[in-house]
């Protein structure tokens, strides 16, 4: 091989590697995918190094744990990547490792100004974190009024609007007129939080429920479940089908 052809090899090579890093450094989304799904065991900081993340990216990704720790085997989280919707059908976007506004804009066929003027929380557009649920169309109007009956619940994975009406026997039409930032039934989101009816006082209970999920779906407390539904003696038998008080 002459001098000339090595060079060219050396230089067609560096120039791939190149372009596989740069690659990667605009989106790096999550080891485990766009989501996952907890398993006994399992905790924030377990999940941050097994898809490759951070606790404060999971925390910013899914509001819907807060400032603590406590989640739960079946719940699923959003991971940097991914993109949902909003209650609005505007679509939502979490930040991956890497990303920037301008890559961003690039990707989904928008601008830098759109992406500033539907998020009014960045304020700076060259700092954005990991784990950041960025507005990219829509009107963002994502939060929903305060609940009449002052009871919520959080959406989970494989929910439906018909589902939840069935589970706790009312309807989506009630539950759409105490949610009218839901503009279409059909749009909802995993950890997205929801108002229920007034008339909403029990849940029908589903395979693979137990009584401190329910709880924490409907955030109110194990011993709450308990101390209103005194027929249930033992807290870790419950059965499906079986019509339990939520407060």
């Amino acid at each position: 091989m002459n001098i000339k052809k090595y060079f060219q090899i050396i230089l067609l090579l560096a120039i791939l590697v190149g372009s596989f890093a740069s690659t990667g450094a605009a989106f790096a989304a999550s080891a485990c995918g766009t989501s996952y799904t907890i398993v006994s065991g399992d905790t924030l900081r377990k999940i941050a190094t097994k898809c490759d993340t951070t606790v404060y990216a999971l925390r910013r990704a899914n509001p819907q744990i807060g400032g603590g720790d406590l989640i739960y085997a079946g719940q699923t989280l959003l991971l940097p990547g991914a993109t949902t919707y909003g209650p609005d059908g505007s679509t939502v976007y979490i930040v991956a490792r890497g990303d920037t506004l301008r890559l961003i804009a690039s990707r989904f066929g928008t601008s830098i100004a759109v992406i500033i003027s539907l998020n009014p929380d960045i304020t700076d557009a060259n700092v954005i974190y990991e784990g950041q649920r960025l507005i990219l169309s829509g009107t963002g109007n994502t939060t929903p009024p305060p609940s009449p009956s002052g009871h919520t619940y959080t959406i989970q994975s494989g929910d439906t609007l018909r589902k939840i009406a069935a589970r706790t026997s009312t309807t989506v039409d009630a539950i759409l007129q105490v949610n009218p930032q839901i503009s279409n039934a059909n749009l909802i989101y995993v950890g997205q939080v929801i108002n229920l009816p007034a008339a909403v006082n029990s849940y029908i209970v589903q395979k693979g429920d137990t009584l401190k999920l329910i709880a924490s779906h409907f955030g109110t407390s194990l011993s709450n479940l308990l101390a209103v539904n005194p027929d249930i003696t033992n807290a870790d038998k419950i059965y499906v089908g079986q019509l339990i008080r939520l407060w």
